[in-house]
């Protein structure tokens, strides 16, 4: 017995007119996502590369612990801590505060000064600010222009370094060890060298 081939559904018109059109639909989507290529890319002018860029980079941070820079609750530098920015920017070559960044550009140095959260927020938020004054005060001996080239952030606790542990009840020694040791980084100055690049000048 032969058997009977299948027939096979022929496709309705309406369905051939919903390919054409979703087909059409995805050529003019394609023809304005190239529109607006050609539109947002940035035309060649024959500047200098550097007159190009724009926004903020930052060139170097440094965290500074805390606890060798100040003594437990103190504004005042330690000698540790006068060693150590003495270290990092008493060059003689006079070039890790030179702020000559050029004429589309601004260098400035943003010094944070961190607490940790015991005590009053408010009160830490004094310590770190006098704190990071100290810092500037000791850092600006070996650069004369650094008052027109520094930023100066207290933030007491509020951008910590570490989480400290939230241990709850009666806690172990390794417990308190940790919670003193996360305590510890977020005492801290950190420095950053940031270049902030200028607009250019409207004709």
């Amino acid at each position: 017995m032969t058997p009977r081939p299948v027939a096979r559904p022929q496709r309705r018109a309406f369905e051939i007119w919903q390919i054409i059109y979703i087909d059409l639909m995805t050529n003019i989507m394609i023809f304005f996502v190239v529109l607006w290529a050609i539109q947002a890319r940035p035309k060649k002018t024959g500047a200098a590369p550097q007159e190009a860029f724009a926004g903020t980079e930052t060139v170097k941070m440094v965290n500074l612990p805390g606890d060798v820079l100040f003594a437990p609750g103190k504004s005042e530098l330690a000698p540790d801590g006068q060693r150590v920015l003495q270290r990092l920017f008493d060059d003689e070559t006079h070039m890790v505060l030179n702020f000559d960044a050029g004429a589309l550009a601004k260098r400035v140095l943003v010094i944070h000064g961190h607490t940790d959260a015991d005590g009053v927020k408010d009160e830490n938020l004094d310590l770190g600010y006098k704190r990071a004054l100290a810092a500037y005060r000791d850092i600006k001996k070996y650069g004369g222009e650094l008052a027109d080239h520094v930023v100066i952030c207290t933030h007491a606790d509020n951008t910590p370094s570490v989480e400290v542990p939230a241990f709850t009840g009666t806690l172990s020694d390794a417990e308190k060890q940790a919670m003193r040791e996360a305590k510890a980084k977020n005492r801290r100055i950190t420095i950053e060298d940031k270049i902030f690049a200028r607009g250019k000048a409207k004709r």
